[in-house]
């Protein structure tokens, strides 16, 4: 099967370790993988001689599309920007196409250009999340849901990581049907326990160790139903 990934590979952010992950996955299961995103012609050719398959998408078919600026939260595509997508698309003639939302407004022109051309459209949605509390983030949250579930009811799948995010997109007109829920995972061949004495040393049952921002959206909430408190808030260890 033939999966063209429209993703990031910068600014350093989760969607660029997300896209990273999944692709090199992918075609370490033996898929072949377009991967398109906005970048300049040089930054492909250096990612292309990356002498570290670890930091960045290898084996990959690059696919720069063009941009006016790049951040971490979102991109501002140049004018030609969607044409180029449409016809890189119309060329790999791909089997499934796979956007890691939020990327850019072409976001929402992705349905529309996958009709067209009679490829499935499938979607990962990105934007942070919290249900419980309300303050100005997370109002500026409730926005990204509210803007984007028209646009993502015309996907033939989204997937997202919890049910409470599919119970708001369903409430704003995205079908179930269309909602799959797929939380995060850890590779456990990769990130296994090797030998240490540390927890018998500290006298733990058990260790939790977070790694990520200390923001709301992140769900620290299975923690505290475990009666875990953190130790050390600057590391998030437990």
């Amino acid at each position: 099967m033939h999966i063209a990934w429209i993703g990031k590979k910068s600014p350093p952010c989760g969607n660029v370790t997300y896209s990273r992950e999944v692709t090199n996955a992918l075609l370490d299961r033996g898929y072949r993988v377009s991967f398109l995103h906005f970048a300049q012609e040089e930054e492909v050719e250096f990612s292309g001689n990356d002498p570290n398959p670890k930091t960045s998408v290898v084996e990959c078919e690059d696919v720069p599309l063009p941009f006016i600026y790049k951040s971490q939260i979102y991109t501002i595509p140049s004018l030609r920007s969607s044409k180029v997508l449409s016809q890189a698309l119309q060329n790999l003639k791909p089997d499934l196409v796979h956007a890691s939302l939020t990327l850019s407004p072409l976001d929402f022109v992705l349905p529309e250009i996958c009709e067209e051309l009679n490829v499935p459209l499938v979607a990962t949605f990105h934007p942070p999340f919290s249900h419980k509390h309300r303050n100005l983030s997370s109002g500026t949250q409730q926005f990204m849901y509210q803007l984007y579930a028209p646009f993502l009811a015309n996907y033939d799948a989204v997937i997202i990581f919890s049910e409470a995010q599919r119970e708001l997109l369903n409430r704003l007109g995205v079908p179930l049907e269309r909602l799959v829920v797929i939380p995060n995972g850890v590779d456990v061949e990769k990130y296994s326990p090797g030998p240490s004495q540390f927890r018998e040393e500290i006298k733990a049952e058990r260790i939790f160790v977070y790694q990520g921002r200390i923001a709301i959206e992140k769900m620290l909430s299975p923690c505290s139903r475990l009666g875990v408190k953190p130790q050390c808030p600057a590391t998030a260890s437990w």
